[in-house]
């Protein structure tokens, strides 16, 4: 996904001018870099708890994690990923 940083100094002057910023950094950025990019996120946060992705997804829906706002990060995270898998997936392997 891309990014965009913004300081005083670079902020837009405008809407006009940030919509412009906006869709050249969509333009500029492939779905497969936004889908690396989630996947490097999941195993970080895989890393840091030692724990999967999915197993952690599924005690997160079940109650059991609890609701730490990293959590919260980490689970949003992984319904982007399955949801981008999924239409890779159907765009790939589509007849």
């Amino acid at each position: 996904m891309p990014q965009l940083l913004y300081t005083t100094e670079n902020i837009p002057a405008s809407g006009k001018e940030l919509r412009e910023q906006l869709n050249q950094a969509w333009s500029t950025t492939s779905p497969l870099d936004d889908f690396t990019a989630v996947v490097k996120t999941l195993t970080e946060y895989e890393i840091a708890y030692q724990l999967d992705s999915a197993e952690f997804y599924e005690r997160f829906q079940k109650g059991e994690m609890g609701d730490r706002m990293d959590y919260m990060r980490w689970a949003t995270k992984y319904e982007i990923y399955l949801g981008m898998k999924e239409r890779m997936e159907t765009l790939l392997f589509s007849p």
